[in-house]
């Protein structure tokens, strides 16, 4: 593994940090407070037939890819904002109706897998980067895991953790072991107990998970966009015991939104999507905690503030006030995208750094092509 060095770069009295490696690639992050000083908006695929959504997600080479309908798209090149047909699903891998309504769209950590939650009744299929190349994915090149699932992401390059539940009733997050037979998934429930529908699901740089509660279901326990921490150690000694429950357990980490979206950037900045629209003004905005306010929390400090500047920013490129956002990291360019329907916003830190992160964005595309 290549050793790694990192800094800042300023751009016009801008921050944005840096990781080097030793083979030369510089990765450009944006700081905190640069997320939403200028948007790139850009079209989605269509909706397809039998989805009302698309779903996204950014490849290890900084293109993105998109799920819709039947069908899996992939950006043409890094930050063109324009997609090209990669691959369809065999209907027969989808089950009845033989379409998917994409819950979300994940990849591994090494890059080589992609997880699509197909939606409500429908499985999650786990399949290779390298089906990508305008073929059929299949039950010969993919697996589709009969699981319920709302949002997921990746726990390492074979953990697939997913947020469930159904309606009414608690929810809580599994850890699919995606090596596992399809007939007989290995699917452990880790957290439990979740007083509301099924938010999002998020790993920290320490492998901590970040879950919520998506929609408080009553009196009594956590409400609408409640986040809570637990350690790696705590979750995964769930795996062979007990799962933890949510509402007695972990470290509170604040109440943002619906939490419908939770996503982490290298320097530990949580992105948080969704909306509670029974508690106005929390809704109409993407949110961005701050690394120093997660810090804060996991170190005992206390749950972040949302009204404080330096804990919370509350991003919109609609302007509307009334959007309910999506959003993932591209780890390779450093952009924030946010998802609105078939609108998708990429924050750009500011003009300077906007350039280097397209040089970045050209070097991936050469290194593809050589």
């Amino acid at each position: 593994m290549s050793s790694q060095v990192t800094g800042v770069l300023r751009f016009a009295g801008i921050a944005v940090a840096f990781v080097a490696s030793s083979g030369g690639n510089a990765v450009a992050q944006p700081g905190f407070e640069t997320y939403g000083s200028a948007y790139r908006a850009f079209s989605t695929p269509p909706v397809g037939i039998g989805s009302f959504a698309v779903a996204g997600a950014a490849l290890a080479d900084g293109r993105l890819i998109a799920a819709t309908g039947s069908a899996i798209f992939v950006e043409t090149g890094v930050g063109t904002g324009a997609f090209a047909l990669a691959a369809s699903i065999d209907p027969a891998l989808l089950g009845p109706g033989g379409t998917t309504d994409p819950a979300f769209l994940a990849v591994s950590p090494d890059g080589s897998t992609v997880a699509l939650g197909a939606g409500f009744g429908r499985p999650v299929v786990v399949f290779g980067v390298a089906s990508l190349a305008g073929g059929t994915i299949n039950s010969a090149n993919a697996r589709a895991y009969n699981v319920e699932h709302s949002s997921g992401a990746f726990a390492s390059a074979t953990q697939l953790a997913l947020a469930a539940g159904s309606f009414g009733s608690p929810s809580r997050i599994t850890v699919l072991d995606i090596t596992s037979p399809v007939g007989t998934p290995i699917n452990t429930t880790v957290v439990a107990n979740i007083g509301g529908a099924s938010a999002g699901v998020a790993f920290d740089g320490a492998g901590r998970l970040f879950t919520a509660n998506g929609f408080d279901l009553g009196p009594g326990g956590s409400s609408t966009g409640t986040i809570r921490a637990f350690g790696l150690a705590e979750w995964t000694a769930a795996l062979s015991g007990t799962p933890i429950d949510f509402e007695s357990s972990g470290v509170l980490v604040g109440e943002v939104l619906s939490a419908a979206t939770l996503a982490f950037d290298p320097l530990g900045n949580l992105f948080v999507g969704g909306g509670d629209y029974g508690s106005l003004p929390d809704n109409g905005y993407f949110a961005v905690v701050s690394a120093a306010a997660i810090s804060q929390a996991l170190g005992g400090g206390g749950p972040l503030d949302p009204t404080a500047a330096t804990h919370l920013r509350r991003l919109d490129p609609t302007g509307l006030g009334f959007s309910f956002f999506g959003g993932f990291f591209n780890a390779l360019t450093g952009e924030l995208v946010m998802t609105d329907g078939t609108t998708w916003y990429a924050t750009v830190p500011a003009p300077a750094a906007a350039t280097v992160l397209g040089a970045l964005g050209l070097a991936a595309g050469r290194r593809r092509r050589a």
